[in-house]
């Protein structure tokens, strides 16, 4: 073998090498894209279900607190009802309690007497005032 053959041999070689590994380039270049294609797919994919599922427990969160929300405006109304009702019969009984007082203090004074002092307020209600013991 001469240096000729030897540099062509050689540059021959040199070129296959390049050839093979822009070759072998090109084939692990688009294995790669197209797993990176599949990743991102996959990825999206995920998200979207995600998404989807965090949709769902936002609508059902959402209703329990609307339900909540009426709930806790019925439970005060109730209460607030439950307190008038409770404040209707307690000046029901507070007025039965004034006239028994201004009843028993007519009856102590006489028949035809007025009440205390002839002094009431227009309402009803005997006006407070201290009593002997």
């Amino acid at each position: 073998m001469d240096v000729m053959g030897i540099a062509t041999a050689l540059s021959a070689g040199l070129v296959g090498a390049a050839l093979g590994a822009a070759v072998t380039w090109r084939v692990i270049g688009s294995r790669a894209a197209a797993r990176h294609a599949r990743l991102v797919a996959a990825a999206r994919e995920q998200v979207a279900a995600s998404t989807q599922n965090a949709r769902a427990v936002n609508a059902r969160l959402q209703a329990e607190l609307e339900k909540e929300k009426l709930s806790a405006r019925e439970r005060q109304a109730a209460f607030a009802a439950e307190q008038r009702s409770s404040v209707t019969r307690l000046e029901g009984q507070l007025r039965f309690a004034y006239a028994e007082i201004d009843r028993l203090n007519a009856a102590a004074r006489g028949t035809g007497a007025m009440p205390a002092d002839g002094v009431t307020d227009g309402s009803g209600f005997a006006l407070t005032r201290p009593f002997e013991r």
